[in-house]
C-alpha cells in the first residue's frame, strides 16, 4: 500500500505505508498507526495528544518487514485532525536505515 500524500513541494515525499510507532513524550502511546511517513517525519491521524514543541522519542515500526527504527522527533503540528512530527538529530545511520525500511515496504 503506497501512495504519495501531498502536492506540496517537499524534500522528502510523504508516503502512506503500513507503519506504526511507539511514542514517548509527555504521554506514552504504543502501536500508534501512522497516516503517512517520510524520511523527514510522520503524521498521526486523529486528535493530537502532544503540544507543538514537545520533544518525542519515536520507534517507527514496519510490520510487513519486522523492522523498526528509533528516532528523535519534535511535534510541529497539533490539531483535532492530526499531529505532525519532524524527525531531527538523526545520525546518517538512522537516515540510511529509515530509507532502507521505506524502500523495502514500498517494494512489497
Amino acid at each position: 500500500m503506497m501512495a504519495a500524500v501531498s502536492d506540496e513541494s517537499r524534500i522528502h515525499p510523504r508516503l502512506r505505508l503500513d507503519a506504526m510507532a511507539d511514542v514517548i513524550g509527555t504521554e506514552v502511546l504504543l502501536g500508534q498507526p501512522l497516516d503517512d511517513i517520510s524520511v523527514g517525519g510522520c503524521r498521526f491521524a486523529g486528535p493530537a495528544w502532544e503540544a507543538v514543541g514537545t520533544e518525542l522519542q519515536v520507534v517507527v515500526g514496519f510490520p510487513s518487514t519486522g523492522s523498526s527504527i528509533p528516532v528523535a522527533g519534535l511535534v510541529v503540528r497539533a490539531s483535532e485532525r492530526d499531529m505532525g512530527v519532524r524527525f531531527h538529530q538523526m545520525s546518517d545511520g538512522q537516515k540510511w536505515a529509515l530509507r532502507k525500511c521505506i524502500r523495502e515496504v514500498q517494494s512489497r
